[in-house]
């Protein structure tokens, strides 16, 4: 009798120490998967915030692409109802109606320094030509040309909102004006309330698959559960790759020159800004700069009209683009491109330049395109940005274009 009470006794022990360890492990787990789900929920709503952040900026950047500066900054408020002024209304009010957003509008800055509505397509309550608008940090980088969106939401008579906007340019690369775009906070803080819940609802439910796994229940349940749940979130996936295609033509509408192509204005101020930023950080260590100007363009504008005009400009884009094929080119100006040299065109710049130059020179012989060079690298000894290697690429674009106009 006291055998049998001595092995039940270690039965019980071994039993006790069995579920102790289980419940361990348990709690373990457990605690595990919910720091886990909190660390990768806030990670996600950071990308979510950036996500939608960039789709403002998306909009606004593509909208202030479509608006020719060179008009806008002709308008006054006495010039409504006229060609030019109903223009820059109907490219605002087209995307009012076809994309999610709640408003749209024209900003101008004053001489004090605060800004004013200038164009308002909203039908119901536009704001009024002059009308003075709250300035937030944003709002003031996009009148330096770079595009921004409020991190903090603005409240005015209309409600409350976060706000992108982007700087629209004249053929000479100054800001003349302001694309301003408002999207509804509740609708901001809706999408990212939503995928929060969507993520907590995803890390519930893997909780208790683990849960349910370890006590070996249900096993037929769970599995058609974790396909509902795979199918969401392929469902999930298949609707966020659809809406980054979308963005992602926006991108390039809002980063790309409409008539010759190559990357425009706004993409050549983001190149710069990682070029700087590179070079204070050490990992930009060489690059080249050419600067393009293609000569008498306005005479030809004048003697033959702007569809020539046009024409001339995109042969001479065509003729900077088969030579340097391996940098970006940028369009700057009406007349001016700019090209960073890269990889093989870098190291092989003399002879491709000099080629270059040997096409025009033989052109200007002909009366063809004539486009005048300018090209310098960057010297770590004497250069702290990447102006300092333009400047002087400017410079000898210039004494360029001395020389060919010499040799008519």
């Amino acid at each position: 009798m006291s055998s049998i009470n001595s092995k039940n006794s270690e039965k019980s022990k071994k039993s006790g120490i069995s579920v102790r360890s289980f419940i361990i492990a348990l709690v373990i787990f457990l605690i595990a998967h919910i720091v886990m789900s909190v660390a990768i929920i806030d990670m996600a709503k950071k990308a979510l915030r950036e996500q939608v952040e960039q789709r403002m900026l998306d909009v606004a950047n593509t909208a202030a692409h479509m608006i020719n500066g060179d008009e806008l900054k002709k308008l006054k408020a006495e010039h409504k109802g006229s060609p030019e002024y109903q223009k820059v209304y109907d490219t605002l009010r087209s995307f009012q109606d076809s994309i999610q957003l709640d408003y749209i509008y024209g900003i101008q800055q004053l001489d004090d320094g605060s800004f004013a509505f200038t164009i308002d397509p909203e039908p119901v309550d536009p704001g009024e030509w002059g009308e003075e608008i709250d300035t937030t940090d944003a709002l003031v980088n996009a009148s330096k040309g770079k595009a921004d969106v409020d991190k903090e939401p603005c409240e005015d008579e209309w409600g409350l909102f976060y706000s992108a906007y982007s700087p629209i340019f004249d053929s000479d690369g100054n800001v003349v004006g302001i694309v301003g775009v408002d999207f509804n906070a509740e609708w901001y803080d809706k999408m990212l309330d939503t995928r929060k819940l969507v993520l907590i609802i995803m890390s519930m439910v893997v909780l208790t698959t683990g849960t349910a796994l370890a006590f070996i229940v249900h096993t037929f349940m769970l599995e058609k559960e974790k396909k509902v749940i795979r199918e969401k979130f392929e469902q999930t996936l298949q609707r966020e790759q659809e809406q980054e295609q979308e963005l992602g033509s926006a991108r390039h509408l809002a980063y790309t020159d409409p008539l010759t192509g190559v990357k425009n204005k706004h993409a050549y101020l983001e190149a710069i800004e990682r070029i700087n930023k590179g070079l204070a950080d050490g990992s930009v260590k060489e690059f080249g700069v050419i600067v393009f100007d293609l000569n008498g363009l306005k005479l030809i504008n004048d003697t033959y009209g702007h569809d020539e005009g046009d024409n001339y400009i995109k042969t001479g884009c065509a003729l900077i683009c088969s030579r340097f094929c391996h940098s970006p080119v940028f369009r700057i100006g009406g007349d001016e491109f700019t090209v960073i040299l890269e990889g093989s065109d870098y190291n092989d710049r003399q002879q491709l330049l000099s080629e270059f130059d040997r096409v025009i020179e033989q052109n200007q012989s002909i009366g063809a395109v004539v486009v005048s060079t300018g090209l310098e690298i960057y010297d770590r000894q004497r250069d702290g940005s990447f102006s300092d290697v333009f400047e002087r690429a400017d410079k000898k674009m210039y004494e360029r274009k001395c020389y060919l106009k010499s040799m008519k």
